[in-house]
C-alpha cells in the first residue's frame, strides 16, 4: 500500500511540475536563453552616377552626361529624371540608363527601377554594377533569392566589392543555412576587416554551424579590441552556454548587464544561472532591480516566485512580496490573485498557518478561477486533514482545463490517504478517460480492486 502512496504522490507531483508555467533552470544550455542582436544587412550610398569602366558612354551624350553629373552634384535628382525620362530607353546608352534606374531607386520608385536596371541588363548583361544595384532593390523588397541570384552574377563577373560578399553571406545564412555563409562572411572580412556587420555575420554563421572553438577564437579576438561591447560579451555567453560552461556564460553576461544590458530575457537567465550556482545573494539583487518599475509585471515576479521556492528561499520570496505589495493594488484581480496566492504558499510553508488560510481565501476571492491557488488550498487542506475543503477545491480545479489531471489525481490520493478505495478508483477512472497516456493508472486500479476484495473476504 506504502508502495501505491508513493507512486500517486509522484504522479500528482509530476502533473503539477507540467502545468506549471515557469521551467527548473538545468545545467542543460536548452534552459536558458539569452538574446542577441540578428545578423543584418546595409545598404551603401551610391558612389556617384555611373562608372564608365562599366557601361560606356556614348560619345553623343558626353555634354549631356557632364551636365547631369552637375545637376546631381547639386541634388538635383528630379530634374535629371525628368530629363531622362523625356528619352525613349532605346535612345540612351546603357551608362544613362543605369543612372536612370538609380535615380528611381534613390527616390524609392522602386517597381520603375527593376524594369530599369533590367532593361540594362538586357542589352549588356555583363555589368557589374547593375547586378549589384539591381541585388540591393531586392533586398529591401526581402525578394531574397533574386537578390542572392544577381550578387552572385556580380561575384562570377569579377566584383571584389566587401559589401556584395557580405550581404551575400547575409542571404546564403537567411537561405540555405549556416555553412553556405561563412566563406562569404570571411571573404568580405577579408576585404573590410572592421566591419562589424561581418564580423556579426561570420560569428552567427560558425555558432549556428555548432563551430563554437572558431566562433570562441573570433569573439575572443574581437572582444580583445572592443571590451565595452554588450552585444560581444552576449554573444560569448550564448557561445559558453551551448559548450555547457555556465561559469563562463555567467560572466559574459555580468558583464553585458554591467555595460548597459537590460534586456528581460537576458536579465532572466543571469539570475537562472545565479540561483543553479548558489550565489543566492546577487541572483536577488538581480531580481530586484529587475523588477524595481513603476509597473508591476506580475508575470515577470511569478516566475521569480517560483525559483525562488524552488530553491526553498521562502524568506527572501517573502521579502520580494513586500517589497512590491505597495503596487498589487493597481493590478488586475486576476493578477492579485497571483500574488495573493504567493503569500499563502510562503505562509504555508513557513507554518504560518492562519496567515496562509488567510491569503488563500483571499487569492480566491480575487480570481475563482486561479487553478494554481485552487490546488495549493487542496494540499494545504489535506495536509491539515481538513479531507471536505480538500475535496471541495480539487473538485473545483478539476473542471479547469490546465489543472484538471492534477486535481483529479490530487483527489484520489486524498481517497487513499482516507481509504476509501472505491472514491479513488472513481477518481483514477476519470483522469485516465481524459489522460489516457497515463499508462499507469489501470496498474494502480487494479491494486485498489484487489485491496477492496481482500477486505471484503476478510469481512465475511
Amino acid at each position: 500500500m506504502k508502495l501505491l502512496k508513493k507512486i500517486l504522490v509522484s504522479s500528482c507531483y509530476l502533473a503539477f511540475l507540467s502545468t506549471s508555467q515557469v521551467s527548473q533552470a538545468s545545467a542543460g544550455h536548452s534552459d536558458f536563453v539569452i538574446k542577441v542582436a540578428k545578423p543584418t544587412f546595409i545598404l551603401p550610398s551610391f558612389s556617384g552616377p555611373y562608372q564608365e569602366r562599366e557601361a560606356t558612354i556614348a560619345p553623343e551624350e558626353y555634354e549631356t552626361a557632364e551636365r547631369l553629373r552637375s545637376m546631381l552634384d547639386s541634388g538635383q535628382k528630379e530634374q535629371v529624371l525628368k530629363e531622362l525620362e523625356s528619352y525613349f530607353d532605346i535612345e540612351l546608352s546603357p551608362a544613362m540608363l543605369s543612372l536612370k534606374a538609380q535615380i528611381y531607386f534613390t527616390l524609392e520608385q522602386f517597381d520603375k527601377a527593376e524594369q530599369t536596371f533590367k532593361a540594362v541588363l538586357s542589352r549588356k548583361p555583363q555589368l557589374v554594377r547593375v547586378h549589384r544595384d539591381l541585388g540591393q532593390l531586392y533586398l529591401i523588397q526581402e525578394k531574397f533569392k533574386l537578390a542572392r541570384h544577381h550578387f552572385s552574377e556580380a561575384i562570377s563577373l569579377g566584383s571584389n566589392e566587401a559589401m556584395i560578399h557580405g550581404q551575400l553571406g547575409y542571404l546564403n545564412l537567411t537561405l540555405y543555412g549556416p555553412f553556405s555563409a561563412i566563406s562569404a562572411y570571411q571573404k568580405a572580412i577579408t576585404l573590410q576587416p572592421e566591419e562589424v556587420q561581418w564580423q556579426q555575420g561570420l560569428l552567427a554563421a560558425l555558432s549556428q554551424a555548432k563551430m563554437y572553438e572558431s566562433a570562441q577564437a573570433l569573439i575572443s579576438e574581437l572582444l580583445a579590441k572592443d571590451p565595452n561591447n554588450k552585444d560581444l560579451w552576449l554573444n560569448q555567453a550564448v557561445l559558453a552556454i551551448n559548450a555547457d560552461n555556465t561559469n563562463l556564460a555567467l560572466v559574459s553576461l555580468e558583464m553585458a548587464i554591467m555595460l548597459g544590458d537590460s534586456d528581460d530575457i537576458n536579465l532572466k537567465t543571469a539570475t537562472q544561472l545565479h540561483l543553479q550556482r548558489h550565489s543566492y545573494d546577487r541572483a536577488v539583487t538581480l531580481i530586484n532591480e529587475h523588477l524595481n518599475k513603476s509597473t508591476l509585471d506580475i508575470k515577470l515576479l511569478n516566475e521569480y516566485l517560483v525559483w525562488l521556492e524552488q530553491v526553498d528561499m521562502y524568506q527572501q520570496a517573502d521579502k520580494l512580496l513586500a517589497g512590491v505589495e505597495a503596487k498589487v493594488k493597481a493590478l488586475p484581480l486576476a493578477e492579485q490573485s497571483v500574488f495573493y496566492s504567493h503569500k499563502a504558499n510562503i505562509a504555508a510553508k513557513q507554518k504560518n498557518k492562519q496567515t496562509a488560510l488567510r491569503y488563500y481565501k483571499l487569492a480566491l476571492e480575487q480570481d475563482a478561477n486561479n487553478g494554481d491557488a485552487l490546488i495549493r488550498f487542496a494540499q494545504f487542506a489535506l495536509a491539515q486533514k481538513d479531507y471536505i475543503n480538500a475535496e471541495i477545491y480539487y473538485t473545483r480545479a478539476s473542471v479547469l482545463p490546465k489543472f484538471a489531471k492534477q486535481a483529479l489525481l490530487g483527489k484520489a490520493q486524498m481517497y487513499i490517504d482516507m481509504l476509501d478505495y472505491k472514491s479513488a478508483i472513481s477518481e483514477l477512472q476519470k483522469a485516465y478517460g481524459r489522460y489516457p497516456e497515463l499508462h499507469y493508472l489501470p496498474e494502480q486500479m487494479d491494486i485498489l480492486k484487489n485491496i477492496i476484495r481482500s477486505k471484503d473476504k476478510t469481512t465475511i
